[in-house]
């Protein structure tokens, strides 16, 4: 709730914000709050749940929160697509959300991504090492319903759909197999830290925007002598990359390029890990100043003695 987390369901159902109907919080002044409710619209004055949501604990404490829920569908099913391009997996996107296929996970991972999320754990997805060999980028779709008829018929059409978008392939993962490549990908941000990863960022661009920011962030990558490797949400233009640059000076200057071309494409410095403090510099540099001020003034009003959180976010 502290940082709006998202995630790879985020593409079906939305960010935590999304989700959240009410709060109980305690205020820096130790005055206890509640916000919303169980009920989904109100009109009654400032919206303190929104507020509250994202705020990294800098403005309450929050001690409870009403959510909303969803059933789950009995059927699913992974499909698995290499592509050649990631041109092709960024275009090949919004034409599955179009599809009315609904996916649940609609996920990226390039070459070296998928190649250390998969050795990590010790995965042969079967792919042919002919197809392996001219893959540059995959694209993981989740398809859910509650119908398996349904969800064949989905399946189908997403693997035909994404064949007449250039795909090298398409794979039905089975059940296992594909159990298993949803919780090596969750363990991503662990895997690029163990393999040496100096830093990670998560922007989020408009999904259109994310062929030309990859090639944006390769062309910082050779500029500044990092190697950045991805993942990511593609279905919510949800970009992780991981960065690896030993010398301090160049990780910071191709760190800040990779947040500026993010912001200069219509995005955000952080989807959904939050400011913190590793990326405060560069948001306070990145964002518009009058926002800035109106945030340390909203800061003031709920935390006059910044007693919570103190050093994150401002």
């Amino acid at each position: 709730m502290a940082t709006n987390a998202g995630g790879m369901r985020a593409v079906r159902y939305g960010v935590t914000r999304h989700q959240v109907l009410g709060l109980e919080a305690v205020l820096a002044t130790g005055e206890v709050i509640r916000t919303g409710g169980r009920f989904v619209k109100a009109t009654s004055g400032y919206d303190l749940t929104q507020l509250l949501v994202g705020s990294e604990g800098t403005l309450a404490v929050v001690t409870e929160v009403t959510a909303r829920l969803y059933p789950r569908p009995a059927h699913s099913a992974m499909v698995l697509v290499p592509f050649g391009t990631l041109d092709e997996v960024a275009a090949a996107v919004p034409e599955i959300v179009r599809s009315g296929a609904n996916p649940l996970i609609l996920e990226y991972l390039d070459m070296m991504a998928m190649s250390a999320t998969t050795g990590d754990a010790g995965l042969d997805l079967g792919v042919p090492d002919d197809v392996r060999e001219r893959a540059l980028a995959y694209l993981v779709v989740v398809l859910e319903s509650d119908r398996a008829d349904r969800l064949d018929e989905d399946v189908a059409a997403v693997a035909e759909l994404a064949l007449g978008l250039g795909a090298l392939d398409a794979y039905v993962l089975p059940p296992h197999s594909a159990a298993a490549l949803l919780e090596a990908r969750e363990q991503a941000f662990f895997v690029a830290k163990r393999h040496g990863a100096h830093d990670i960022v998560d922007v989020v661009v408009p999904r259109a925007s994310i062929p030309g920011y990859l090639e944006t962030v390769s062309g910082l990558a050779a500029e500044h002598g990092a190697l950045v490797a991805g993942t990511g949400h593609a279905g919510d233009g949800n970009v992780h990359l991981s960065v690896f640059q030993p010398d301090a000076e160049r990780l910071a200057a191709v760190m800040r390029g990779i947040f500026e071309a993010g912001r200069e494409l219509g995005g955000a410095v952080s989807a959904e890990h939050g400011i913190g403090t590793e990326k405060r510099r560069y948001f306070l540099e990145l964002e518009d100043p009058v926002k800035i001020e109106l945030m340390r003034r909203i800061k003031q009003a709920f935390d006059p003695h910044g007693i919570l959180n103190p050093g994150v976010l401002l």
